[in-house]
């Protein structure tokens, strides 16, 4: 039996219920904030609501994605500009994140749930690849 497709005004309901601020984007598109973060969401080919890309933290009012150093995590700005997180800021990213799987009816998979995942892995140690 197939999962009943949500519609924009569903998604939108439960997010400002859930005490989200939501804006549309371009397209079918979603925007959600809380706790200074922000995702993008869209509707899959299947008619499912689901993350575009990774949670954003804001700094400065600049969105920005989380990057592992290895010895450091840091948030990446568009333009390139890093800035150091503090502990809070990645605590709040990662409960961000949990609502926003909890909306949406996502699986929350283990290593994702620890906060461990980044939208960038850059290691200090590893020679001969190429830098993303």
């Amino acid at each position: 039996m197939a999962k009943p497709q949500t519609t924009l005004a569903d998604i939108r309901k439960g997010f400002e219920q859930a005490g989200f601020t939501v804006a549309e984007g371009p397209g079918n598109t979603l925007e959600v904030r809380k706790y200074n973060c922000v995702h993008r969401l869209g509707s899959s080919n299947r008619g499912f609501w689901e993350p575009l890309e990774p949670p954003h933290f804001m700094v400065r009012d600049v969105p920005c994605e989380l990057e592992d150093h290895g010895y450091q995590k840091f948030w990446l700005a568009r333009g390139g500009r890093r800035f150091p997180i503090k502990l809070q800021d990645l605590r709040d990213l990662q409960r961000f994140d949990q609502e926003v799987r909890y909306q949406l009816k996502l699986k929350s998979l283990y290593n994702e749930s620890l906060g461990s995942t980044s939208a960038c892995t850059v290691y200090d140690r590893v020679e001969g690849r190429p830098d993303i």
